[in-house]
Protein backbone atom coordinates (compact mmCIF):
# COMPACT_ATOMS: atom_id res chain seq x y z
CA UNK A 1 0.00 0.00 0.00
CA UNK A 2 2.62 1.94 0.71
CA UNK A 3 4.75 1.38 -2.46
CA UNK A 4 1.48 2.35 -4.25
CA UNK A 5 1.18 5.80 -3.01
CA UNK A 6 4.77 6.46 -3.58
CA UNK A 7 4.32 5.40 -6.89
CA UNK A 8 1.15 7.08 -7.83
CA UNK A 9 0.82 8.40 -11.08
CA UNK A 10 -1.74 11.24 -10.63
CA UNK A 11 0.84 13.16 -8.49
CA UNK A 12 2.95 15.49 -10.76
CA UNK A 13 6.60 14.52 -11.09
CA UNK A 14 8.62 16.66 -8.89
CA UNK A 15 10.81 19.46 -10.40
CA UNK A 16 14.38 19.11 -11.03
CA UNK A 17 16.45 19.77 -7.99
CA UNK A 18 19.19 22.60 -8.95
CA UNK A 19 22.30 23.86 -6.42
CA UNK A 20 20.95 26.51 -4.73
CA UNK A 21 17.99 25.46 -4.59
CA UNK A 22 18.18 22.65 -2.53
CA UNK A 23 20.54 24.74 -0.30
CA UNK A 24 17.57 26.94 0.20
CA UNK A 25 15.08 23.83 0.89
CA UNK A 26 17.03 22.56 2.95
CA UNK A 27 17.72 25.58 5.43
CA UNK A 28 13.98 26.28 4.90
CA UNK A 29 13.38 22.07 6.55
CA UNK A 30 16.17 23.18 9.00
CA UNK A 31 13.21 26.21 10.18
CA UNK A 32 10.75 24.23 9.57
CA UNK A 33 12.13 21.28 12.47
CA UNK A 34 14.00 24.53 14.95
CA UNK A 35 9.93 26.31 15.29
CA UNK A 36 8.23 23.07 16.02
CA UNK A 37 10.70 21.92 18.52
CA UNK A 38 10.85 25.34 20.15
CA UNK A 39 6.22 25.69 19.95
CA UNK A 40 6.45 22.41 21.55
CA UNK A 41 8.93 23.53 24.11
CA UNK A 42 6.72 26.58 24.57
CA UNK A 43 3.48 24.60 25.07
CA UNK A 44 2.23 26.59 21.91
CA UNK A 45 1.39 23.21 20.09
CA UNK A 46 -0.56 21.41 22.56
CA UNK A 47 -0.96 17.46 22.35
CA UNK A 48 1.92 17.21 19.51
CA UNK A 49 4.40 15.17 20.19
CA UNK A 50 7.88 14.24 18.31
CA UNK A 51 10.74 11.54 19.11
CA UNK A 52 14.02 11.59 19.17
CA UNK A 53 14.06 9.02 16.77
CA UNK A 54 11.86 10.94 14.05
CA UNK A 55 14.90 13.39 13.66
CA UNK A 56 17.85 10.83 13.26
CA UNK A 57 15.80 9.42 10.90
CA UNK A 58 14.55 12.42 9.21
CA UNK A 59 18.03 13.57 9.10
CA UNK A 60 19.48 10.85 7.71
CA UNK A 61 16.46 10.98 5.03
CA UNK A 62 17.07 14.72 4.06
CA UNK A 63 20.95 14.02 3.55
CA UNK A 64 20.44 11.49 1.07
CA UNK A 65 17.68 12.88 -0.85
CA UNK A 66 19.02 16.32 -0.77
CA UNK A 67 22.40 15.20 -1.83
CA UNK A 68 22.96 18.48 0.18
CA UNK A 69 26.69 17.81 0.40
CA UNK A 70 27.27 17.63 -3.25
CA UNK A 71 25.22 20.28 -4.26
CA UNK A 72 26.88 22.45 -1.69
CA UNK A 73 30.33 21.69 -3.25
CA UNK A 74 28.66 22.43 -6.53
CA UNK A 75 27.18 25.68 -5.73
CA UNK A 76 30.77 27.04 -4.05
CA UNK A 77 32.91 25.51 -7.02
CA UNK A 78 30.78 26.95 -10.19
CA UNK A 79 28.49 29.92 -8.51
CA UNK A 80 30.30 31.28 -5.69
CA UNK A 81 32.94 34.01 -6.56
CA UNK A 82 35.81 33.09 -5.59
CA UNK A 83 36.31 35.24 -2.97
CA UNK A 84 33.82 33.89 -0.85
CA UNK A 85 34.52 30.82 -1.28
CA UNK A 86 36.78 29.93 2.03
CA UNK A 87 33.83 31.44 4.11
CA UNK A 88 31.37 29.42 1.92
CA UNK A 89 33.15 25.96 2.55
CA UNK A 90 33.67 26.69 6.32
CA UNK A 91 29.65 27.70 6.53
CA UNK A 92 29.40 24.08 4.12
CA UNK A 93 31.18 22.02 6.30
CA UNK A 94 29.81 23.93 9.45
CA UNK A 95 26.04 22.46 7.58
CA UNK A 96 27.11 19.27 7.30
CA UNK A 97 28.66 18.55 10.89
CA UNK A 98 25.68 19.80 12.91
CA UNK A 99 23.21 18.06 10.34
CA UNK A 100 25.43 14.41 11.44
CA UNK A 101 25.56 15.86 15.08
CA UNK A 102 21.65 16.20 15.33
CA UNK A 103 21.21 12.59 13.40
CA UNK A 104 23.80 11.47 16.22
CA UNK A 105 22.79 12.87 19.29
CA UNK A 106 18.74 12.47 18.05
CA UNK A 107 19.51 8.74 17.88
CA UNK A 108 21.23 8.73 21.06
CA UNK A 109 18.33 9.43 23.16
CA UNK A 110 16.45 6.03 23.45
CA UNK A 111 13.64 7.18 25.38
CA UNK A 112 11.16 10.18 24.82
CA UNK A 113 12.34 13.62 24.74
CA UNK A 114 13.34 16.12 27.73
CA UNK A 115 12.49 19.95 26.73
CA UNK A 116 16.36 20.77 26.85
CA UNK A 117 16.87 18.37 24.36
CA UNK A 118 14.44 19.44 21.98
CA UNK A 119 16.11 22.94 22.72
CA UNK A 120 19.51 21.85 22.03
CA UNK A 121 18.13 20.22 18.82
CA UNK A 122 16.14 23.20 17.62
CA UNK A 123 19.51 25.02 18.36
CA UNK A 124 21.51 23.25 15.75
CA UNK A 125 19.08 23.65 13.44
CA UNK A 126 19.27 26.99 13.62
CA UNK A 127 22.96 26.57 13.21
CA UNK A 128 22.44 24.60 10.14
CA UNK A 129 20.08 27.09 8.75
CA UNK A 130 22.49 30.09 8.74
CA UNK A 131 25.33 28.64 7.69
CA UNK A 132 22.70 27.70 4.57
CA UNK A 133 21.38 31.25 4.17
CA UNK A 134 24.99 31.95 4.45
CA UNK A 135 25.71 30.22 1.39
CA UNK A 136 22.85 31.77 -0.77
CA UNK A 137 24.53 35.31 0.30
CA UNK A 138 27.66 34.75 -0.78
CA UNK A 139 26.27 34.50 -4.35
CA UNK A 140 25.96 37.15 -6.79
CA UNK A 141 22.96 38.91 -6.89
CA UNK A 142 21.37 37.73 -10.22
CA UNK A 143 22.05 34.23 -8.91
CA UNK A 144 20.01 35.19 -5.72
CA UNK A 145 17.54 36.09 -7.83
CA UNK A 146 17.33 32.95 -9.98
CA UNK A 147 17.03 30.80 -7.12
CA UNK A 148 14.81 32.72 -5.46
CA UNK A 149 12.40 32.44 -7.68
CA UNK A 150 12.92 28.44 -8.33
CA UNK A 151 12.40 28.81 -4.70
CA UNK A 152 9.13 30.42 -4.93
CA UNK A 153 7.97 28.41 -8.10
CA UNK A 154 8.74 25.12 -6.00
CA UNK A 155 6.31 26.36 -3.10
CA UNK A 156 3.97 27.38 -5.26
CA UNK A 157 3.98 23.77 -6.88
CA UNK A 158 4.12 22.08 -4.00
CA UNK A 159 1.16 24.17 -2.05
CA UNK A 160 -1.04 22.86 -5.31
CA UNK A 161 0.42 19.31 -5.28
CA UNK A 162 -1.06 19.64 -1.11
CA UNK A 163 -4.15 21.23 -1.88
CA UNK A 164 -5.43 18.83 -4.66
CA UNK A 165 -5.63 21.58 -6.84
CA UNK A 166 -2.50 21.13 -8.90
CA UNK A 167 -3.68 20.42 -13.06
CA UNK A 168 -1.05 19.97 -15.26
CA UNK A 169 -3.49 21.49 -17.91
CA UNK A 170 -3.78 24.32 -16.43
CA UNK A 171 -0.62 24.85 -14.74
CA UNK A 172 1.54 23.60 -16.84
CA UNK A 173 5.05 21.53 -16.12
CA UNK A 174 6.98 23.24 -13.76
CA UNK A 175 10.19 23.85 -15.62
CA UNK A 176 13.43 26.34 -14.68
CA UNK A 177 15.23 27.05 -18.01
Amino acid sequence: EIQEIYNNPAIPPSPEERSGLVVLRVAEVAQFQEKILRAIVNGELKGVAVSPMQFAFGTQILLRNSNLDGNMKLMINQEIPRRNREKAIKNAVDAMNTLQEIRMYSGSIQRDFEPLEMLTIADMYKTVRINLNQLYEYLPQKEKEKYYGYFVQVTEYEKKVADGTYNPDVDGVLKFD
